[in-house]
């Protein structure tokens, strides 16, 4: 008999765990890969402009590295597990995904200053360290 009730609460045990178990407050990919194309087609067209207003780079053409799909944090409960309302997990965050990395090709690219002031502005405005961002110069 103790043998079968042992079995019994070691079984819910194993379906809690299961259950709670596939709940992560982590951060997960949400974003389709069409959200994430339109969203690099969006910021490529703004970072080319800003490339376009620095003086002496003239034509740009810019190349976006991100991270695959946005990013969604969820509330954590007290006990550990994911915060819940109406049987689905409490968003706190949606993040769009990271920029990882930046190439630049430029009529002004084979300056010197003008290389620097673009990785500079590309490292502030975009949050990447300045060795994530390449320009070079058109040919």
């Amino acid at each position: 008999m103790k043998g079968k009730q042992t079995a019994l609460v070691l079984f819910f045990l194993g379906v809690l765990l299961l259950v709670f178990g596939s709940f992560s407050p982590e951060e997960t990919a949400g974003a389709s890969a069409e959200d994430t194309e339109a969203y690099r087609a969006a910021l490529t067209a703004e970072v080319t402009a800003l490339c376009r207003e620095v003086r002496g780079a003239g034509e740009c053409t810019v190349l976006l590295t991100l991270e695959a799909g946005e990013s969604r944090v969820y509330a954590e409960g007290a006990s550990g597990g994911v915060l819940t309302a109406g049987g689905e997990g409490v968003l706190i965050e949606c993040r769009p995904p990271r920029v990882l990395g930046v190439a630049v090709v430029c009529e002004g690219g084979g300056d010197p200053a003008v290389r620097e002031e673009l990785a500079s502005l590309l490292s502030a405005s975009l949050g990447v360290g300045a060795h994530k961002v390449r320009i070079t110069a058109k040919k």
